[in-house]
């Protein structure tokens, strides 16, 4: 029997999480951050504010003085009572017009704990979907 109407499919399944496209979820934070890198002969540095934070990587609001795939030192002053954080060998992931990001490859597990116990402090439950949880413990 054929129908004079067209068939909708309801698709009840709730978009994949940021969970599913990073490996680390990104809290929004805004932390004062401080970075320096060489490019070429020359030594850039630079200031900014972190926009979101994960134990994987950073996204910062400033602008870029490196290019893609170069490596910077930052100095990221979590607030959470101890010494500015300085995490050498980032690699610059993404530039935009007034932002970037870096992913942190070499973590030690002391800077990696400190850098998810941050994380812990600032997730919300409003940011999760399904209250699913957004990020993973190694």
């Amino acid at each position: 029997m054929k129908l004079g109407y067209p068939i909708l499919k309801v698709n009840n399944q709730k978009a994949h999480s940021l969970l599913d496209r990073r490996y680390a979820e990104r809290v929004p934070i805004r932390y004062r951050i401080s970075y320096t890198g060489e490019e070429g002969a020359r030594i850039v540095t630079g200031e900014g504010a972190l926009k979101d934070l994960s134990k994987t990587g950073c996204k910062i609001l400033g602008t870029a003085t490196s290019s893609l795939g170069s490596r910077l030192t930052l100095l990221l002053d979590l607030e959470d009572g101890q010494a500015p954080m300085r995490l050498t060998d980032v690699l610059v992931s993404w530039i935009a017009r007034d932002s970037f990001a870096v992913r942190f490859p070499k973590l030690s597990p002391e800077e990696r704990k400190r850098l998810q116990e941050v994380v812990f402090k600032n997730i919300s439950l409003s940011s999760l979907d399904d209250r699913r949880t957004a990020f993973r413990i190694i």
